[in-house]
């Protein structure tokens, strides 16, 4: 067999053995998706207000509730800070 079919093996193997519970030494990366509906929901404001206030392109936020894409770097950070504390961050990105 070639080196990368064996490398595929081997990190199938422990995926199945992490998965089973074993200790393995397999970096695991949890990944936890924004509920952009319900952060944009906070505001109590459209997909189109939304989207114009905090200059998110509107296909951009119907991909990101639709699950089709997700936020990253500063527009993950952005998110965040709205679902936080929805008020402030639209009163502070009002003046």
């Amino acid at each position: 067999m070639s080196e990368r079919f064996e490398s595929l093996k081997q990190g199938m193997e422990d995926a199945i053995a992490w998965k089973e519970g074993q200790q393995t030494g397999a970096r695991v990366h949890v990944f936890n998706a924004l509920d952009v509906a319900a952060i944009r929901k906070k505001t109590k404001m459209t997909q189109k207000l939304f989207s114009d206030f905090f200059q998110i392109p509107l296909p951009t936020l119907k991909q990101w509730e639709q699950g089709q894409r997700v936020p990253q770097g500063p527009a993950q950070a952005l998110l965040k800070i709205i679902d936080r504390n929805p008020d402030l961050a639209k009163e502070i990105l009002s003046t």
